[in-house]
């Protein structure tokens, strides 16, 4: 069965999810490869909370003032003052609530856009966050924001003003190794035996998760036993492998749910349960709510 997630390029989330939407700003046509947003200005306006979804670009926010919950993948994270939410593509997330006083800067781009000539395995390797971050919540010191705002300042009045592609793939670049610095001084250089293993699992999870639905098959792929594997994530995380992967699965049902035109049973087949029944029973096991009740819960929302 084809993808069915939603994975939204940049101009397609902006129609699906956006209001008030300021055409100057958001028709440009490099759109689906580079955007900056300064927050504190008013362009537009989310519908908020934002359901889940899926990217096809990396997009971070960094917060000067305020606060915002995200999420990525089954984890949800407080986004507040003098942090970084960086979220690679291809990810699930959604976003649920944003403070009053919110601002700061949002940034989409492509892999291709800052690739050129390297590779993008090449760029993976000098930019390892764009593929997968441990934790996507990182927070830097009032010197390094200081830093980082200036050079997004300097990037969101290239784009506004000129939009000279070729300077902004400059400063994106020079963003990024100032960010990498950050992080090879933060603790996210620093992780455990564990901890690596553990994310390398969620890791996993998220390209296997619709045919693979057993904690054995995982630990396989990452060379440990399966009582090794469950040590480590319930040391980590405070629960089991299998836990783990029942929220993945519970994630992918729930953003499948949100698309009408999917049928509970295409649903079921496509994140690997051969018997719709069964799904429906595990999913109201772990929600309350049969599939049927948690899609009426939506459209009531609508």
């Amino acid at each position: 069965m084809t993808e069915k997630i939603p994975t939204l390029k940049p101009d397609t989330f902006k129609k699906l999810l956006m209001a008030d939407i300021d055409h100057f700003q958001l028709d440009k046509p490099h759109f689906n490869d580079f955007y900056i947003h300064d927050l504190s200005k008013t362009s537009y306006r989310l519908k908020l909370p934002l359901p889940p979804h899926r990217k096809t670009v990396n997009d971070f926010i960094l917060v000067t003032s305020g606060s915002m919950t995200k999420s990525a993948g089954v984890d949800i994270y407080e986004v507040t003052e003098n942090s970084i939410f960086l979220l690679p593509a291809g990810q699930i997330t959604s976003t649920t609530k944003i403070s009053y006083d919110f601002q700061g800067f949002y940034v989409h781009f492509s892999n291709s856009f800052i690739s050129e000539s390297k590779s993008q395995i090449d760029i993976l390797k000098q930019f390892p966050f764009l593929e997968w971050l441990n934790n996507p919540v990182s927070q830097f010191t009032n010197s390094d924001k200081e830093i980082l705002t200036t050079l997004l300042k300097r990037l969101e009045n290239i784009y506004t003003e000129s939009s000279n592609y070729e300077l902004i793939k400059i400063y994106l670049l020079t963003f990024l190794t100032e960010l990498k610095f950050i992080f090879t001084k933060s603790a996210i250089s620093k992780t455990s035996a564990s901890e690596r293993l553990a994310y390398e699992f969620k890791h996993s999870l998220t390209k296997h998760i619709k045919k693979e639905h057993e904690a054995e098959y995982y630990a396989k792929q990452l060379s440990v036993s399966p009582n090794h594997l469950n040590k480590c994530i319930k040391e980590v995380f405070g629960k089991s492998a299998s836990q783990t992967i029942s929220e993945y699965l519970i994630l992918e049902a729930k953003v499948l749910l949100h698309q009408p035109s999917i049928s509970i049973s295409e649903i079921s087949f496509s994140i690997g349960f051969d018997d719709p029944s069964y799904f429906g029973r595990f999913f109201k096991k772990h929600t309350g709510y049969t599939p049927k009740e948690f899609r009426k819960m939506i459209d009531l929302s609508d």
